[in-house]
């Protein structure tokens, strides 16, 4: 009786022991319900947001965490919460809270189709009827608050800076093999030249609401890239776009026109006019379609030593399809592409016509409510309408692969910063046009 009696307290030490180091290891989740129920929301919210990166994808803590930022003014990062539980949540109770919270996360954020839709859902699943008047008079406030929308303005204000190793996208050849005299020298202006440069973005988007799903939306963007070393390759750009968008939470459309003017090296270089039609979809279980559309035609500038830019006139067709499935913390993105670029010039510009396809890959992580790593990669293939007119004698075609790394930062409710390494390859069939780049950046942005 005393070997059992002993061997009962050797248990009891041990099992208390393991109660001791699993409390020295224990997770958030006991200490976060208890701050919630005492409606202690920024510290459940700081408690969590320690915990995030071990913690992240456990349903419990996800809504525990969802719960503390949308009480305590941090609703993004409570939309993200209540969407990882929807993902990954087993528990039909859990889920169908998480939804409800969702939805009301939603209507804090101001994305009131999405609230809307989820209330509904949850009326149509029959919760109890004090639920019930909660999710009625959410909606009534919804329809309220869309009536009642009235115009908008945003500005968004990025810079970056950065090193590229060829501006001007040329070769690092400086002789070229000609099929008709043999080879020629370049110059140094058409080799290429690296440099490091600054390249800084304001954009002004109005919104005038006709209905809730309705709308009549003006967008003026300024881009101004300067090279450090050399003003030759310096870009300014002014492009403009008046769309009328309408649609409801699953299909939405959009038909705009739009002008642009580029200078070059602050000389006039080109200019575009464009019409677009875009559908885009919100499907089931993440899955989101795209479908656009538009016709441009592209003018040069024969001022300012360009003659003959005339003779790269074109009209462009382009149609793009796309796809986005949202899994978890991952976002795939695969966009594809087709256009034809015909010629205006009667006489000598053929060569400048051509059609072109591609297609490019994103993935997006997010690793927490403030980070996201991003990869891109993409294929473009190139084949123009005639033969080069100089020294080649042949029908140009190119193929271009271009690979990028980035990362963003949400820093602040409205200020992120980002980075970005990237690497792009042509390959053509005329040696002059074959050139690598690889570019490192390093920027912010602002929206207010």
């Amino acid at each position: 009786m005393n070997k059992h009696r002993l061997l009962f307290a050797l248990i009891a030490v041990l099992c208390f022991q393991q109660q001791i180091f699993a409390a020295e290891n224990t997770s958030p989740i006991a200490e976060m319900i208890e701050l919630n129920a005492a409606q202690q929301y920024q510290r459940a919210y700081e408690l969590g947001t320690a915990n995030l990166n071990q913690w992240e994808g456990e349903p419990d803590f996800d809504f525990l965490y969802g719960m503390a930022a949308l009480e305590s003014g941090n609703a993004n990062q409570s939309v993200f919460a209540f969407e990882r539980v929807l993902s990954s949540s087993t528990s039909t109770t859990l889920r169908e809270r998480a939804r409800l919270e969702l939805a009301r996360a939603y209507f804090v954020t101001n994305n009131l189709t999405a609230s809307e839709s989820l209330f509904n859902a949850a009326l149509e699943t029959n919760p109890p009827q004090n639920v019930q008047q909660n999710i009625q008079a959410f909606l009534q406030l919804i329809q309220v608050r869309k009536n009642s929308q009235v115009p908008t303005i945003s500005w968004t204000l990025s810079s970056i800076l950065g090193s590229d190793d060829n501006i001007n996208s040329a070769t690092s050849n400086g002789l070229i093999d000609t099929p008709l005299i043999g080879q020629i020298e370049l110059n140094q202006d058409a080799q290429e030249t690296d440099d490091n440069f600054s390249n800084s973005t304001i954009t002004m988007a109005y919104k005038y609401p006709f209905t809730r799903d309705r709308s009549l939306d003006l967008t003026v963007n300024l881009v101004h890239l300067d090279n450090l070393s050399t003003n030759q390759f310096d870009i300014d750009n002014i492009r403009g776009e008046v769309a009328y968008n309408w649609g409801d939470q699953v299909n939405r459309f959009k038909h705009s026109a739009s002008v642009g003017k580029v200078n070059l090296d602050q000389n006039s270089f080109q200019k575009s006019l464009a019409i677009n039609s875009s559908w885009q979809r919100a499907g089931n279980n993440g899955w989101y379609q795209s479908l656009t559309g538009s016709y441009s035609q592209i003018r040069y500038d024969t001022g300012n030593g360009g003659a003959l830019n005339d003779l790269r006139d074109v009209n462009q067709l382009l149609i793009t399809g796309g796809f986005s499935k949202i899994s978890g913390a991952f976002t795939h993105s695969l966009n594809l592409y087709r256009a034809d670029e015909s010629p205006q010039a009667a006489n000598g510009g053929d060569h400048n016509g051509r059609d072109f396809s591609g297609l490019a890959y994103s993935l997006l992580y997010r690793l927490n409510p403030q980070h996201t790593p991003y990869f891109r990669v993409s294929a473009q293939s190139v084949n123009h309408d005639s033969e080069h007119p100089v020294f080649f004698n042949t029908v140009r075609s190119d193929d271009t692969e271009s690979v990028s790394l980035g990362w963003f930062w949400q820093a602040g409710r409205n200020f992120l910063l980002t980075g970005e390494a990237a690497y792009t390859d042509n390959n053509s069939n005329i040696p002059l046009f074959n050139y690598s780049r690889v570019k490192y950046q390093a920027g912010f942005i602002i929206q207010f």
